[in-house]
């Protein structure tokens, strides 16, 4: 069955795309719960591990299948050389529908 992201798990992860290196914790991610969080994390959109920046922190970060549920293409697909400019889908979904 898929899984249409409300609005809370949309903002968590427009707003943990633009970090897509670093686990950002908790204090970075202002307006966003911990229940959000676990939900993302639960569908494989999201991971969790060690801060790069704040040492002995644990933070989130989007998986490959958070960019895959923005935009149809993972972030190294997007960043690919002389590909096309992408703009994210109208409706995230988990897996993506086959409509």
């Amino acid at each position: 069955m898929t899984h249409i992201l409300n609005a809370r798990e949309r903002k968590a992860i427009d707003k943990l795309s633009f970090e897509h290196r670093d686990f950002l914790i908790k204090g970075q991610l202002t307006g966003i719960g911990t229940a959000t969080l676990a939900s993302l994390v639960n569908l494989g959109l999201v991971e969790t591990g060690p801060s790069q920046r704040y040492y002995g922190e644990i933070g989130w970060r989007i998986t490959p299948d958070g960019w895959r549920c923005m935009y149809g293409k993972t972030y190294e697909d997007i960043m690919k050389p002389g590909g096309s400019p992408v703009r994210p889908l109208r409706t995230w979904s988990w897996p993506p529908s086959d409509r």
